[in-house]
């Protein structure tokens, strides 16, 4: 035994590190603010977060990003400000193309099933 053999160390070899799960993240994106959605349906969307930057009644442009369970799809709309609680702020979409209009429906049909299966 050598004077210094307590340094020794064995190494083994290790399994690579799972990436870290990417969070779902759905957001309404209005001046470079980012709101988490509440709630996405074909006649608009209530978004949490709210700064008080818009006011009832405004029409503003909004790039929607979702990107969850329920499914993952980005547009740009134009909505009217109808409700502001807080700092939560709900608008309808002013004018939205049926492809649009199709996926969210389509959406919340998925939200809808994956609601129903963690109530039971």
């Amino acid at each position: 035994m050598g004077l210094f053999d307590f340094l020794k160390v064995s190494v083994t070899d290790k399994k690579a590190a799972k990436p870290a799960a990417r969070m779902p993240v759905s957001v309404i994106q209005c001046d470079g603010k980012s709101y988490p959605i509440v709630s996405l349906t074909p006649k608009g969307f209530v978004a949490r977060g709210f700064d008080g930057s818009l006011v009832v009644g405004q029409n503003a442009k909004v790039s929607v990003r979702v990107d969850d369970a329920a499914g993952k799809f980005t547009f740009n709309a134009t909505v009217s400000v109808v409700e502001i609680k807080g700092d939560s702020v709900g608008a309808t979409w002013s004018i939205l193309p049926t492809e649009v209009d199709a996926v969210i429906r389509q959406y919340a049909q998925n939200r809808k099933k994956q609601d129903g299966k963690g109530a039971r």
